[in-house]
């Protein structure tokens, strides 16, 4: 399974520091994402190039972008923040145990019989509201990333934690009609690229103090129907309208059988045709993101750019060594003895699966062209050509799937399989690399 190193920063309630060196599963990042895609939220070939165009092939060891992730500044300032969201997705989810995140409108989120989070003042409010299964209690959470952040590991807190906050200041919460305040965790990146060849890091940064938890019936409660919201914001992403209609899916077994046996990632065998000169497949949702050759890319340009963001105009852009560390006295322990964290394992590599994995699942397609569910024997045949493409020609396609037993009822834990060919977590969403795994029985789908 691969993987990304970076320096690992985490910040707890009680002002604990932890700090050290941290793995990052690619497939926890393309599970993030696939959420996000389904929620609407993600450019589809942004993420699908994540691992075969996007990160760096010099250096295979930290969490790094090739070049200088893009051309333009309009470009690179999109993909460091539609990065920073997915990365920030995948540390809340296996550093930290958060599940079922939803995002914030403009105005807020209110669930039904449970927790509202409504817009107080005006500017940037948080990015999700999430669960913490562990703890059982509702946490807002913001994601940033930065190119050129200097003070990720001297800050106290470093600037983009700070402007992170001050955005959980513009929300306030209730449940049942009493002030409410969730957990608020800030995850930021400071990313490293081939020209910013500096030290990549990531950040975790507190929530509040605890208040009195749930009793275990409420915390049942706020768990289901947190569950429900997050089934309603995939729904469609699976041809369906809502949380009820992915039930009764999964109940009459319209699913379809994945296999996937461990192994390595296969090498890309050509290069993938531009998805411009594919052909529009019947059911598609189209995303395509800015081609790069869209962006004038002449050094006069590049020069241009970097007048305006006030930077040095030669084409080395490495950012200076970061300054003495003048942080504040504070507790300081091993990374792996964080209270924050799930717990120690999630700091080394996962080791290889040694069983085959086979489930069944609702699923979509993903490929450059966009989402498309499979509800029907025709779609099931479109996946399987999708399916060739891919082995055949390297062009990216993912298969997302929702177990046939997902059910909100029940809680989930930590990752069931994980390997080249995709990753399983129970009562959970799944992603599948379709050039490794197969999708081979359809269920009970209609013609």
């Amino acid at each position: 399974m691969p993987y990304r190193w970076a320096t690992h920063r985490v910040v707890d309630s009680t002002g604990t520091e932890a700090i050290g060196t941290a793995p990052i599963s690619l497939w926890w990042i393309a599970r993030a994402a696939a959420e996000e895609t389904l929620q609407g939220g993600a450019m589809v070939p942004a993420w699908l190039t994540l691992f075969q165009s996007h990160l760096s092939a010099i250096d295979l060891h930290n969490l790094r972008w090739a070049d200088d992730l893009a051309v333009s500044t309009e470009l690179r300032r999109s993909y460091s923040g539609l990065y920073g969201r997915f990365v920030a997705r995948a540390l809340l989810t296996h550093h930290l145990g958060l599940t079922r995140f939803n995002s914030l409108t403009r105005n807020g989120i209110a669930l039904p019989h449970s927790i509202t989070v409504s817009r107080s003042s005006d500017g940037d409010i948080p990015d999700w509201l999430a669960w913490d299964r562990r703890r059982r209690k509702f946490v807002l959470c913001e994601a940033k990333g930065s190119l050129s952040g200097t003070d990720f590991l001297t800050g106290d807190p470093p600037s983009c934690i700070r402007k992170g906050k001050e955005q959980f200041g513009r929300v306030s919460s209730t449940v049942a009609g009493r002030s409410y305040r969730p957990d608020e965790w800030v995850a930021a990146t400071l990313w490293s690229t081939d020209t910013r060849s500096h030290t990549p890091v990531t950040i975790l940064w507190d929530p509040p103090v605890e208040q009195a938890p749930f009793s275990p019936d409420e915390a049942e409660h706020h768990q289901r129907v947190i569950t429900r919201a997050w089934l309603d914001s995939i729904a469609v992403g699976f041809g369906v309208d809502n949380a009820d209609a992915i039930l009764r899916a999964a109940k009459e077994d319209q699913t379809v059988e994945v296999r996937a046996t461990p192994g390595p990632s296969p090498e890309r065998p050509v290069p993938p045709p531009d998805p411009r000169e594919l052909p529009l497949e019947e059911g598609l949702t189209v995303k395509v993101d800015h081609a790069p050759e869209e962006f004038p890319s002449s050094e006069r340009q590049f020069r241009d750019e970097r007048e305006r963001e006030g930077g040095d105009v030669s084409p080395q852009l490495d950012l200076p060594a970061p300054p003495p560390d003048r942080r504040p006295a504070r507790p300081m322990i091993e990374l792996a003895a964080s209270a924050a964290l799930v717990g120690p394992s999630i700091l080394e590599p996962r080791p290889p699966e040694a069983a085959p994995f086979q489930g069944a699942f609702l699923t979509a397609l993903v490929t450059r062209l966009g989402v498309r569910p499979i509800r029907t024997k025709r779609d099931f045949e479109t996946l399987q050509i999708a399916q060739e493409r891919a082995r055949s020609f390297g062009e990216p396609a993912m298969l997302i799937g929702l177990p046939r037993d997902i059910s909100p009822e029940r809680d989930q834990s930590g990752v069931e399989w994980s390997d080249a060919a995709g990753v399983v977590a129970p009562n959970d969403l799944a992603v599948f690399d379709l050039r490794v795994a197969e999708a081979v029985v359809p269920g009970n789908l209609p013609r």
